[in-house]
């Protein structure tokens, strides 16, 4: 075997033949040949990934595997013995499958994530769960075998007539035999150490029985190898990189959700959407616009040739009111053609200038409405001014003429009260009905009920 990688391995005494599991992920297969090894067939090659343990029943005539799938994903299936009639019987998660075996009724096999025995029907209902059928807290289990009696295994199967021919056999071990202390100590890749309970693996395995390869689950995306050191290395799948071919080469290249994939030479490429580019889709698309600019002659100066010189535009834009350019106007020395360069202001934004107008106006609008409110104010406050004069006394000498009597002006008095002057109407001709009343507040609503009616001279 030059790329296969044997793990697992079963015999089915009835017929001849002996079963094994190939574990390379490139090509993951399960095989069998003659006890010879010749008529060498593959029984199983596809949707498989990493076949860890294989058993076969002879009551049911089906080979059954625990597949050790990518990533934390486990599987438990079966398949007639020519590979036929292939049955998912368990997906699960979680799960580190290592040894498997069958009894008459049951399917068993050896978990190493959670230290546990795991049983499962060989005919379980739909989305049936596993049972936790024994747990090592401390210890880690390695290989299981069921309790299944021949006769169970080879009844009513004619090819089974030969082994169950075969005599049982029955031993017995008691105090009498002198058992050493490394008994049933198995060193799967290595040696027992002389004297000790010891193994000593061989470079690229590990553990008390060394029975773990270093390579296993080590390598993600790649093949896995053991070093001069006993220490593995990865040989990574194209597109990935890392001490354990971890690293995907497209993770995180593109940016702004551009598409990565890997060409000839297993590089990443990003294919940009969108307004963005670049190798890594990092940089914002720069739109132009096209514009018209007519062309400018230009007269020779003094310095320059005779020959009529013209004004070229690498764009085209057309711009109002164009100034002529003069003679005079210098050249930049590095247009060896005698070419200038002539730009084009910007000209109507359909964006920009609806708005700057739109704001224009609604602030003029504001100041207007200011100013009318201002004028509005000022003219609640401004008091009225009352200069009709108001005779307190009538039929009678003019108060000017008379010392004890004087003429009242309203727009001398403040705030509506009683004038601050010795003047006041005689009480002889205020009515009868207010006499009793104080001769200020009498003063006071007379100048009001004047007020009241402004036709009446008096």
């Amino acid at each position: 075997m030059d790329d296969e990688i044997p793990r697992a391995i079963a015999v089915d005494s009835c017929r001849g033949y002996i079963y094994w599991t190939n574990t390379n992920t490139n090509k993951p297969t399960i095989e069998r040949a003659r006890f010879n090894g010749s008529e060498r067939e593959v029984v199983i090659d596809s949707n498989i990934n990493m076949p860890v343990s294989l058993a076969i029943d002879q009551r049911t005539k089906k080979i059954y595997w625990a597949d050790d799938r990518e990533g934390i994903h486990y599987s438990i299936e079966s398949a007639d013995l020519n590979g036929k009639n292939r049955t998912t019987l368990l997906t699960g998660i979680h799960h580190q499958p290592n040894a498997l075996t069958v009894s008459k009724d049951s399917i068993y096999w050896v978990d190493w994530g959670y230290k546990s025995v795991w049983q499962l029907p060989k005919n379980p209902a739909v989305d049936q769960e596993p049972r936790e059928y024994s747990n090592f807290k401390s210890e880690t289990p390695f290989g299981i075998a069921a309790n299944y009696n021949i006769e169970d295994q080879t009844e009513g199967s004619n090819e089974c007539e030969a082994l169950t021919s075969l005599p049982q056999n029955k031993s017995a071990i008691n105090d009498s035999f002198n058992i050493p202390t490394d008994a049933g100590l198995f060193c799967v890749h290595g040696m027992k150490v002389s004297g000790k309970s010891l193994c000593k693996c061989t470079p690229g395995y590990t553990g008390e029985r060394c029975d773990i390869s270093v390579c296993q689950n080590y390598c993600f995306q790649g093949d896995c190898s053991v070093s001069d050191a006993g220490q593995p290395k990865c040989r990574c799948n194209a597109g990935y990189s890392g001490d354990r071919c971890e690293v995907n080469a497209c993770h995180g290249y593109c940016l702004n959700n551009g598409l990565c994939s890997l060409d000839e030479k297993s590089e990443p490429v990003c294919q940009c959407i969108g307004d963005y580019e670049g190798s890594r889709c990092e940089a914002a698309k720069i739109f132009t616009t096209t514009t018209e600019v007519s062309e400018v002659s230009v007269s020779p100066s003094p310095a320059s040739s005779n020959a009529s010189d013209k004004v070229e535009t690498n764009e085209t834009c057309q711009c109002n009111n164009t100034q002529p350019i003069s003679p005079s106007m210098p050249v930049p020395d590095h247009y060896n053609s005698d070419t200038v360069m002539v730009g084009c202001a910007d000209g109507w934004d359909p964006v920009r200038d609806p708005i700057i107008i739109m704001l224009g106006i609604l602030c003029g609008m504001l100041c207007l409405a200011c100013a009318v409110l201002i004028t509005k104010v000022l003219q609640l406050r401004r008091r009225p001014r009352i200069k009709k004069r108001i005779i307190v006394n009538k039929n009678v000498t003019p108060m000017t003429a008379r010392p004890d009597q004087c003429e009242i002006t309203i727009e001398n008095c403040c705030n509506m009260n009683i004038c601050e002057t010795p003047c006041f109407e005689p009480r002889s001709t205020i009515r009868p009905s207010l006499l009793d009343s104080k001769p200020g507040k009498e003063e006071k609503k007379n100048l009001i009920a004047n007020m009241e009616y402004p036709d009446d001279p008096y």
